[in-house]
């Protein structure tokens, strides 16, 4: 099993990328193409405030991977959030109206528990049982034809030294499109579930048995590695301000759900999605990347409108591209 550890997740996913793209193991085929796969691997984040990759030239969507959370931790299984963060993502639905694998529906309504209530319970009531597990795989799963079918199967949770430690628990897992949004969503669960019983949040933990990089994803790993440092990635840390993970966790999800942006009372995170329907109902990225906070996650979706081909070139003289233009080379 190979194993990666580190402190900052965009550095530990990184190495990641480094290790596959290097490894001498031949290309074979799977059900949705051609792929390198290094079988079982573990990996181990011990202490990242945000844990949303902000490497240059890896787009991450952070509103997708925000709203994912709200969807997950409302219970939901409808497509249509998660298709207006995301255009072609009806891809996964087997009947164009819900996703089958939905992790939030699965944890709170799909085996007739919720899943996330019980396990906070039964927390308060002994902090020290080994008993919590969440499940997201189901035997009707087996063999089962469907386009949707959960790529992590359960969860551990366990609190140590007073902290919360999760663990979770991966059949297949796509180095490039997957493990970035898995890894943020967990962690906003881990963080979501240690609030409510009040203590701090320890290691979080991913055991994957299919660790792999689809061949078509092999010249863009090699983009983000010629593109980008480990020094690089320290520099960035240093330079933008932070953004408390938590403020996102304690709002009402429920406006997010049904996109009602101004009804968020946090007037940053308002205006951080604001900032995306400004972009996707108008079509206007100067106004959109106005309404960015300045702090990391300003600077995620910043790199995400950079990358689309309206991105107007009058746009790139601010603080962000200041940024990329200092540490990254062209």
């Amino acid at each position: 099993m190979i194993i990666f550890t580190g402190q900052n997740f965009t550095k530990l996913y990184y190495e990641m990328l480094k290790y596959v793209l290097s490894k001498n193991i031949s290309v074979s085929n799977s059900r949705v193409g051609k792929v390198k796969d290094i079988g079982s691997a573990y990996f181990e984040i011990s202490d990242d405030d945000l844990r949303l990759v902000y490497l240059n030239k890896r787009v991450i969507n952070p509103f997708f991977a925000l709203a994912e959370f709200s969807w997950i931790i409302s219970g939901s299984n409808s497509l249509k959030t998660l298709q207006y963060f995301i255009k072609n993502y009806e891809q996964y639905s087997d009947d164009g109206n819900i996703l089958n694998g939905a992790y939030g529906f699965r944890l709170k309504e799909y085996f007739g528990v919720d899943q996330i209530s019980k396990s906070i319970e039964l927390l308060k009531k002994k902090s020290d049982t080994r008993r919590i597990v969440l499940s997201l795989w189901s035997v009707d799963d087996l063999g089962k034809d469907s386009k949707d079918l959960p790529c992590n199967t359960s969860v551990f949770l366990k609190v140590r030294d007073n902290k919360l430690d999760i663990t979770v628990i991966n059949r297949s897992n796509d180095l490039y499109l997957g493990v970035p949004y898995n890894v943020f969503v967990f962690y906003l669960l881990q963080k979501y579930i240690a609030n409510i019983i009040g203590i701090e949040i320890g290691i979080q933990r991913h055991f994957t048995d299919s660790l792999h990089l689809y061949e078509k994803d092999f010249n863009n790993a090699k983009n983000i590695l010629n593109y980008n440092s480990k020094n690089n990635i320290s520099k960035i840390t240093k330079i933008l301000h932070e953004f408390n993970i938590d403020r996102y966790i304690n709002i009402n999800h429920r406006n997010i759900l049904d996109l009602n942006f101004d009804n968020v009372h946090d007037v940053e995170i308002k205006n951080f999605f604001k900032s995306y329907q400004v972009y996707k109902e108008d079509s206007n990225l100067p106004k959109a990347v106005n309404l960015l906070p300045t702090n990391i996650l300003g600077f995620i979706a910043y790199q995400w409108y950079r990358n689309k081909k309206a991105f107007p070139t009058n746009l790139k003289v601010n603080e962000y591209e200041e940024i990329i233009n200092t540490l990254f080379p062209k």
